[in-house]
This record gives structure tokens, sequence and C-alpha cells, in this order.
């Protein structure tokens, strides 16, 4: 009995990052890639890489070391495509409208609400 115990005592194992959240990985990779060429991406797109490093340790429990090497890893393989620049180009406005999308979104969630108004 008392392993039964420990076993649920523990904290939840970390689960596999899924396709979803590699999909993000790879998003955040693009960008990071992407700002050599585009300045203008630079701060959102550092925000953002840490909104989607934390959703994805929070989503697995996989630590912050192995989500950062997911993005290394993939930065790494796009870097090394050989594609047509319309490629890359749509996959940078794709994952740039994901990007702001997701900001957006943040800033709204955090936004307060407005003082009522006396009627």
């Amino acid at each position: 009995m008392f392993p039964i115990l420990l076993m649920l005592a523990a904290p939840n194992p970390p689960i596999p990052i899924n396709d979803a959240q590699m999909r993000d990985i790879g998003c955040v990779a693009t960008i990071a890639l992407a700002v050599g060429e585009r300045p203008d991406l630079t701060q959102a797109g550092k925000r953002w890489s840490g909104i989607v490093g934390q959703r994805v340790m929070d989503m697995t429990g996989q630590p912050r070391e192995v989500v950062a090497l997911a993005m290394t890893e993939a930065a790494k393989a796009q870097s090394a495509l050989q594609e047509p620049a319309e490629v890359r180009n749509d996959r940078i406005a794709r994952c740039q409208a994901i990007m702001y999308g997701e900001l957006a979104a943040a800033d709204a969630a955090s936004t307060p609400l407005p003082k009522p108004v006396p009627s």
C-alpha cells in the first residue's frame, strides 16, 4: 500500500510535446530566424516565445531546458531548409499572424475592465 501512496503523492510525470505544441515551437523558430531580416519582429517575437514556452511547459510538465532545446532544434532544422523564398515568406506570414493574434489575446486578458459609469 505504501508504494501506491507514493505514486499518488508524486507530481504528474512530464508528457511528450504533441504535434500542435511542436507547430507552435516551429513558429517561434520561424519568427526568431526572420528577425535578422525583419527587426520589427524582435520585441513581439521575444514576448511570444516566452508565452509559447510557458504554455508548453504548463501543458506537458516538461522543464524549461527541454522546451528551449526543442525551440533550438526547430530553428536549426529550419535554417538548414533549402526552400524557395515565397514558401519561406508564406511560413513567416502565417506564424506572424498566429503570434500577433495570441499577443492581442494576452493583452486583452490582462487589460483591466473599465470603471463603472454612474447612471
